[in-house]
């Protein structure tokens, strides 16, 4: 059995940039980085060459977790590794809506991994007619591109307005005059139902029976967290809205660790789980858990901040005393 200190399984950008930050914290321990789906080139080119840049303390495994016992990780290929701190990042998935023909020549999921986000890009800009399924920030702004670059555009929306979960009306209708101000079609109250094609895609059709001619159909319906492994090492976990961790992304086992998409996130208003996943901060959480997988009470500075509030109070406690042994002396060189 193969022991290692640190154990990061999944191939995401957290994932890379956690292994890095223990690296380079912690140069004394052994790091594995578990692979469970090699698929991304990008991502997987700058995992080989840390590994390469981390004079050995860096292995790769290209392997899947199937259980856990303890601290110790049963492989798919039967191997048993043993771990101190493991730290999931398996990152999320686009959300695969029921549609009829959705997996036709011309249709692309669009998922938050800014490589593929830039491949579908460069494909729609050779394409005449687009549709956009899903009004949501990404379907706008992929839509606005693509409207200035000339093409033709249709937005198809199931809600009653553009940008539903990230902005208030009037702001929607601003997008959405926007949009129509460079000559693209918006759709609202609608979904696609069905893809029109043998192998290529050639039309839509929507839920109220309309058909629209497209030669590229881009669906952006939101994403999931990648859970699966979560039920594999027996910790709590939500599958809409990820791996439930404490303030210091901890699991309901102390010794794992959630990070990025995977992992749920709290509303500061309510308190309770968000229905999205905060894209903009996944890489300075994997950084932070990184550097603090041996000492979690510093996430947060929580431990230096109580320690300067005691030296400050202990110090105004001597000045107090100060002040009162000179007074006292004074008074007492009077009474005299």
């Amino acid at each position: 059995m193969q022991k290692y200190n640190i154990v990061i399984y999944g191939l995401t950008e957290a994932a890379l940039v956690c292994a890095n930050s223990a690296y380079k914290t912690y140069p004394d321990k052994n790091i594995a980085l578990v692979i469970p789906d090699a698929s991304k080139k990008f991502i997987l080119m700058l995992a080989e060459s840390l590994a390469q840049n981390s004079n050995q303390k860096i292995s790769i495994l290209y392997k899947n977790i199937l259980s856990r016992e303890g601290n110790n990780l049963k492989l798919d290929d039967g191997e048993i590794i043993s771990f101190d701190k493991l730290v999931i990042a398996t990152g999320s998935s686009p959300i695969k809506p029921s549609i009829e023909g959705i997996d036709k020549e011309g249709v692309y999921l669009i998922d938050k991994d800014f490589q593929n986000i830039n491949r579908i890009k460069k494909l729609a800009l050779r394409s005449d007619h687009v549709v956009v399924f899903g009004g949501g920030y990404i379907g706008v702004e992929f839509s606005d591109e693509l409207l200035r670059e000339g093409k033709s555009v249709t937005i198809i929306e199931r809600s009653n307005r553009l940008l539903p979960s990230s902005f208030d009306s009037e702001i929607s209708l601003s997008a959405q005059q926007i949009i129509e101000s460079q000559g693209g079609r918006v759709i609202l109250n609608n979904k696609v139902k069905e893809v029109i094609g043998n192998h290529q895609i050639k039309a839509v059709k929507l839920r109220d029976g309309e058909i629209i001619e497209c030669d590229f159909l881009m669906i952006s319906s939101g994403s999931r967290p990648n859970v699966e492994v979560a039920e594999k090492l027996k910790i709590v976990f939500d599958y809409d809205r990820g791996i439930l961790i404490d303030d210091y992304f901890r699991t309901s086992d102390k010794d794992i660790f959630a990070i990025g998409d995977c992992a749920a996130k709290f509303e500061f208003f309510r308190g309770d789980l968000c229905g999205f996943l905060m894209q903009s901060i996944k890489l300075q959480e994997a950084e932070l858990v990184g550097s603090n997988l041996y000492s979690v009470i510093y996430n947060r500075g929580k431990l230096s901040s109580y320690l300067t509030y005691q030296k400050r109070l202990l110090g105004k406690i001597k000045n107090q005393e100060k002040d009162y042994e000179k007074s006292h002396l004074s008074l007492r060189s009077l009474q005299s």
